[in-house]
């Protein structure tokens, strides 16, 4: 796999910290957080193949933690009980739509975190039934006049940018959403048991999603995250890999990494499911 997608040298990381709402305090959700949010039990693991499109599979993935939770999904506090409604999102608009905010759509050529965020603020996510993959899946750079329209209702309305693993792990815990996530990616993000246990940085840029964290913890009691790729389930633990604090540590230590939460709140604020009545994924 050499072509990751994620175009880390065109980055807007300060349009991105300009935008971003505050991270949330660790201390004010820790005696509500769940002991863990395993989104195993119901999201779908897909393959980008030879495109670029890490970004948008990370986009959408990302879509379909926080339209889950905000159907009902962890009402009982471990975000394991399966009460949220499963909708797929369609990973190609999300990569294509990013594309063109970026500039770059009819090549296939990647994309960015800061593009995807404005992608999901103004465009919103396409149900993958409206825009499925094609078979055999390719690039076009064709959005189906049709997916504007069924992407609008599903917008978010604010992102915010992660800069250490409590942050993660908070925006997470509080159940805002999931954390889409760039990074340098090479043999060290390769699971060994379905963990990553040390990170170093270098290598392609490309995107993942972290969607939860498990019961595993650290010296410190610090959870492992759950992370998901869009190299198909032969990747990793089915497609999954618990990611060690350490690691997610070593990894704001590289100058590279961006990741940044989605959610559909005006301002995040921690709070437990059910959601208010009018936010737009209910």
């Amino acid at each position: 796999m050499t072509n990751f997608g994620w175009r880390d040298d065109l980055e807007e990381r300060q349009l991105l910290a300009a935008t971003s709402q505050q991270p949330l305090y660790k201390q004010a959700i820790t005696a509500d957080a769940p002991p863990e949010i395993d989104p195993r039990t119901w999201h779908r693991i897909e393959m980008q193949g030879a495109l670029g499109s890490c970004q948008g599979h990370a986009l959408s993935s990302v879509g379909e933690m926080a339209h889950w939770i905000a159907t009902g999904g962890g009402n009982s506090g471990g975000g394991n009980d399966g009460s949220g409604r499963v909708t797929q999102f369609s990973p190609l608009f999300a990569y294509y739509a990013t594309q063109q905010l970026d500039g770059l759509l009819g090549v296939d050529q990647g994309s960015t975190i800061h593009g995807g965020v404005r992608c999901a603020r103004e465009f919103g996510f396409c149900p993958l039934e409206v825009f499925p993959n094609p078979q055999p899946l390719r690039y076009t750079g064709q959005i189906p006049d049709e997916a504007w329209p069924a992407a609008a209702p599903f917008r978010m309305r604010s992102h915010t940018v992660c800069t250490s693993y409590d942050d993660v792990w908070t925006f997470l815990a509080a159940g805002q959403g999931g954390v889409s996530a760039g990074l340098g990616w090479n043999a060290s993000m390769t699971p060994r048991a379905g963990l990553i246990e040390n990170y170093r940085p270098g290598g392609g840029g490309h995107a993942v999603a972290f969607l939860g964290y498990s019961r595993r913890v650290d010296a410190e009691g610090r959870h492992y995250l759950w992370l998901a790729n869009s190299w198909s389930e032969e990747w990793g633990n089915r497609g999954w890999a618990e990611v060690a604090p350490r690691a997610v540590d070593a990894m704001f230590a590289d100058r590279r990494t961006v990741m940044v939460g989605l959610s559909d709140l005006s301002l995040p604020t921690p709070r437990r499911v059910p959601w208010r009545e009018d936010s737009v994924f209910g």
